[in-house]
């Protein structure tokens, strides 16, 4: 993203010159670049008081979903009633804080790992992997229809506790 959009100033700038000058700034494509780096609090100095007070309350809405729930972000976007790519933008540009979301959607589950029947391991996939010494994907291909369909010398089996 960052290569695109130092291209797309070099691009303009290719065309206007480097100094300030009116036509560069009716630049379809710097305007773009301005709609998508603005400030959504910066913005609102703009907009009348009830207009403030709705967007504020859509961002603590939105950041309250972010912490408490592990919907994925389009949903949350779209109940707070964003555009995905806009939320997504909000998130990036550290608007919306996600540290909590990414915690909660990260495979910290915890499992038991058998092998024939018998206990090897307990804890989330990646503790599993270091107990074993296998890697994590492997570890988790026993649960895909795949490994299943053949025979194997060993039958492994990971089971989600919670």
């Amino acid at each position: 993203m960052t290569n695109s959009v130092i291209k797309m100033v070099q691009a303009i700038e290719a065309d206007y010159g480097t100094v300030n000058c009116k036509e560069a700034s009716n630049d379809p494509r710097l305007k773009a670049l301005q709609r998508r780096f603005s400030d959504p609090v910066e913005q609102s100095n703009q907009l009348s008081k009830e207009q403030q007070l709705h967007k504020v309350k859509r961002l603590r809405k939105a950041q309250r979903l972010l912490d408490t729930t592990d919907l994925p972000k389009y949903k949350i976007a779209d109940q707070v009633g964003y555009n995905k790519d806009y939320f997504s933008a909000l998130c990036t540009d550290g608007y919306l804080d996600d540290t909590k979301w990414y915690i909660s959607r990260k495979h910290l589950h915890h499992y038991e790992y058998y092998c024939d029947g018998k206990l090897i391991a307990k804890g989330t996939i990646n503790q599993i992997a270091i107990l074993t010494g296998k890697v994590p994907s492997s570890i988790r291909w026993c649960t895909s229809s795949s490994y299943k369909k053949y025979e194997h010398k060993h039958t492994y089996r990971l089971v989600k506790v919670r």
